[in-house]
């Protein structure tokens, strides 16, 4: 059940250009599962509404995040030191559903959409130690290449693709999916991303869960700020990507 906390903060590091990895000790972790998120406050009037930041693994009582500098806000968050605390409100969001989570699994993930792909990758290794797992990240080039190492502790086998071709294969993640079946896909990136990997599994017949990356204001659903087209009986409707997220079913989404 989501709450609010002043987590302490054991690490706020670059790891890559403009990428950071923030881990907080927070009550929160005993309680957060893979697709989660959590919002960051930064007690800074001039921007008052949260970050919402995913989850990237969970570790006893601690939290790992990692985010990329994107605005006022998280470069202040990124400025923060060991020992401060971060006013936080988690966890967030409804979670990768695992109960299909077996069989030949493919983890796909753009960019800054990897990160809360690891605790996901994790959870179905702990629970489905006979899956066969497959993860699927693509990047803008091999200084933006993040946690190769940390997928390849519970993965089966895992590719890189970089649109310059300097870091693994020329191109971008779902292209490398070519060629292969699976019985479930999971994924996170960027809108276009999501939108060709969605049509990959329908025209493949596979089941396709992704995670949204909408900008967010509250977090909470109120604002309906953040909302996705759903496809509903013989029409439509919108629902929160916040609250009802960021989690969907591809085949539900309307891809505009």
């Amino acid at each position: 059940m989501k709450a609010m906390y002043d987590a302490e903060i054991l690490e706020n590091a670059a790891i890559a250009e403009d990428i950071y990895d923030l881990r907080l000790r927070c009550p929160a972790a005993a309680t957060a599962v893979a697709g989660q998120f959590v919002a960051v406050y930064t007690d800074n009037p001039a921007t008052l509404l949260p970050r919402p930041l995913s989850i990237c693994e969970v570790n006893d009582d601690t939290l790992r995040i990692i985010y990329r500098i994107a605005g006022q806000g998280t470069q202040e968050i990124s400025q923060r030191q060991k020992g401060e605390t971060l006013r936080i409100m988690a966890p967030l969001g409804n979670g990768f559903p695992l109960e299909n989570a077996r069989g030949n699994i493919a983890i796909v993930g753009g960019g800054i959409g990897s990160p809360p792909l690891l605790q996901l990758t994790k959870s179905i290794r702990q629970n489905t130690p006979d899956a066969k797992i497959s993860v699927y990240l693509g990047f803008r080039s091999a200084e933006h290449v993040i946690l190769e190492q940390d997928f390849a502790k519970y993965a089966d086998e895992i590719f890189i693709a970089t649109d310059d071709g300097s870091h693994g294969a020329a191109g971008n993640a779902v292209s490398l999916l070519e060629g292969s079946k699976f019985d479930i896909i999971y994924a996170c990136g960027p809108h276009i991303m999501l939108k060709n990997l969605a049509k990959w599994a329908d025209n493949s017949g596979t089941i396709c869960y992704v995670s949204l990356e909408e900008r967010m204001a509250c977090s909470i659903g109120a604002c309906l700020a953040c909302v996705a087209k759903i496809r509903q009986g013989d029409g439509t409707t919108n629902k929160t990507v916040c609250a009802v997220g960021p989690v969907f079913d591809a085949k539900e989404l309307v891809w505009e």
